[in-house]
Order: C-alpha cells, then structure tokens, then sequence
C-alpha cells in the first residue's frame, strides 16, 4: 500500500474472468440501488421479467466449480481488495459490498466509500449494521498492515450521531497493542470532520500459516 499499486496476475489469469465478474459486480450493484428507489410500478415489473430471464440464462452455467474466493496473486497483493475480492464490505467482485477502498495513510488503514440507498437505516441515514460490517474489516485491515492479524474476538461501537448517505465518509483503523496471542484495535468514522461513530475491537492472532490453510479451506 506504499507508492504506486503493483500490477498483478490473479491466479485466474488471463482476461481475467475477475474482470468480467466486476463489470457483472458493479451492474448488479446499479440494479441494487434503482430497485430500492424505483417508484414506477411498470418499469419495476418490466425489469422483473428482464431479470427473470437472464437469472435463468444463467443457472445452467452454475455447475462448474467457482473461482476461488481468495486467489494467489504473483507479485503480492498490494491492496486489501486483491486478496478478499468477494468480501462483503470492500470485494470488488460481490455486488452487496459498497465497496470500501482502502489505503494505508500514516500507520492506519483508512477506508473511503459513498453509501447509497441499499445502505439505508434511518432515512438518509447508513444502517448501524452496514457500519458494523465495515468497522470490522478496517480494524482487520489496520491489524493486517501492522504484521499481527486474526479473526475478530470482540467488536464495540459507539453511534455518536448519524452516517449521512450520498456522501463519501472516511473510516480509520489503527492497531493500538499486542498482548499474547490478542491484539486490539481502535478506529472512527468521518463524515466530514465530525466523528459519527468509534469502534474499539479484539482479534486472535493466527500465524500466517495457519490463515493460509483458513483460506484454502
């Protein structure tokens, strides 16, 4: 995550089917946000029937074996999103994830996303929930960076006040002590410059070894 990105070669190389499942990933991600603001009971109905049928143009096509969910990539990865691309908060490849772009700024992991309507909690407000989601992989992703990771043993947030849709906000992670095999995380969430939430979170660290086989699993 320092300088430029890296090209890289996912394991499922060339032309890359994972491009192809982005384009499909982001359309569906589109379909997403217009079905849950579409008010014209026609055009609804009438992209049903389009959805319907292309739903069943591709169920025969389903039976070979998926690509894998967390590829081996030559050089390594050099973004979170390369090594998770069907996670639900920042896969490119899953279109239920907003996604959340990260970058590594000053010892912290810092996620930027829009959260649009499927997002929604409150009116015009990003579900507790959806922040939940996310907060976990940024404190996962701090942690990541800093050389000691591991799944999440203990995630607590505070709601300081709402998480405004429409608008790019600004997630921040940093991991703050190691103790033993657990490791603690804190982090905030921007809208703007107002504070509209924090997180404070435990994981277990796993050696690399053992997450490689978590993943191969």
């Amino acid at each position: 995550m320092r300088g430029p990105r890296a090209s890289s070669t996912l394991a499922w190389d060339p032309m890359t089917p994972h491009q192809a499942l982005g384009r499909l990933a982001a359309a569906v991600r589109s379909l997403t946000a217009a079905t849950v603001q579409l008010a014209d009971i026609a055009a609804a109905m009438d992209a049903a029937v389009e959805v319907e049928r292309l739903v069943a143009r591709l169920a025969p096509r389903l039976t070979g074996p998926p690509l894998p969910r967390h590829p081996t990539m030559t050089p390594p990865p050099t973004e979170p999103a390369d090594l998770m691309p069907f996670d639900l908060v920042l896969g490119r490849l899953n279109p239920i994830a907003p996604p959340i772009a990260f970058t590594w700024e000053d010892g912290k992991s810092v996620g930027r996303v829009t959260f649009t309507r499927p997002y929604e909690g409150p009116p015009g407000c990003v579900h507790g929930g959806m922040i939940a989601a996310a907060f976990d992989q940024v404190l996962s992703v701090a942690n990541i960076m800093a050389g000691a990771a591991g799944p999440t043993a203990q995630l607590k947030l505070r709601y300081r006040k709402p998480t405004p849709l429409g608008v790019e906000v600004r997630f921040e992670g940093w991991q703050t002590r190691v103790a033993g095999r657990r490791i603690h995380a804190e982090g905030r969430l921007l809208a703007g410059d107002t504070v509209t939430a924090e997180a404070e979170g435990i994981f277990v660290q796993l050696t690399g070894s053992r997450v490689m086989r978590l993943l191969e699993s």
